[in-house]
């Protein structure tokens, strides 16, 4: 059984910038809205309509708090320890208003989802033990042409009469990297579902978006 060793927010920016991948919180809060990887809170408090509140110290953060963690643009409110406030629904049996204090996350689902996204690894990532003070830059930093490339392993292509596809799919159909697929999701160019903890797109919005068709 795995352990998740929980890591405070500038260590999860830490990692993903030595990958050399831009827009760490953009990137750190979507792998945690697709459930890619966990997070944790200290407290964690939610309020039903005209119900009690129920507070869980030590709690995972579910998916759907980081999804409208990101639609109510609080993502760097989350990442600098503070306080995530969300409002819930006014209707009865309506969404609860939820706050969270104190996120952290797994470094080892971190590390994992990072190793299976990037082909290249940091030089010296595994020995390197940051210090007080000492400086950030890695000893043999990276070249620009070695940024981070979704790999194309297990990766199966996309069937002919298929609906939705899987983000590594879509990654490998497109020859996008996952923060411009992100980026196309949230701003409505690519149309995401949900099933279950899975984030799936439409093959018509990846289509439409290529203007080819990418189902073989």
């Amino acid at each position: 059984m795995s352990v998740h060793q929980p890591i405070p927010p500038t260590k999860a920016i830490e990692l993903v910038e030595l990958r050399n991948l831009d827009g760490a919180d953009c990137l750190l809060a979507d792998f945690a809205a697709a459930g890619l990887i966990k997070t944790y809170a200290l407290k964690r408090e939610v309020r039903p309509v005209g119900g009690p509140t129920e507070m869980v110290r030590d709690a995972q953060i579910p998916p759907e708090d980081w999804e409208r963690i990101i639609a109510c643009k609080k993502v760097s409110v989350a990442l600098k320890g503070g306080t995530v406030r969300l409002e819930g629904s006014t209707l009865h049996s309506g969404t609860p208003s939820v706050r969270i204090t104190g996120i952290s996350f797994s470094e080892t689902s971190l590390v994992k989802v990072l190793g299976r996204y990037c082909v290249t690894t940091p030089t010296n990532f595994a020995k390197r033990t940051p210090t007080p003070n000492s400086d950030t830059t890695l000893n043999e930093p990276f070249s620009p042409s070695k940024s981070c490339k979704p790999t194309n392993e297990d990766v199966q292509p996309i069937k002919p009469g298929a609906l939705t596809v899987s983000v590594a799919q879509a990654m490998q159909a497109t020859g996008l990297g996952r923060t411009t697929i992100d980026k196309l999701m949230r701003n409505g160019t690519l149309h995401r579902t949900k099933a279950g903890r899975r984030t799936l797109i439409t093959v018509e919005s990846i289509e439409r978006y290529v203007g080819v068709k990418v189902r073989q």
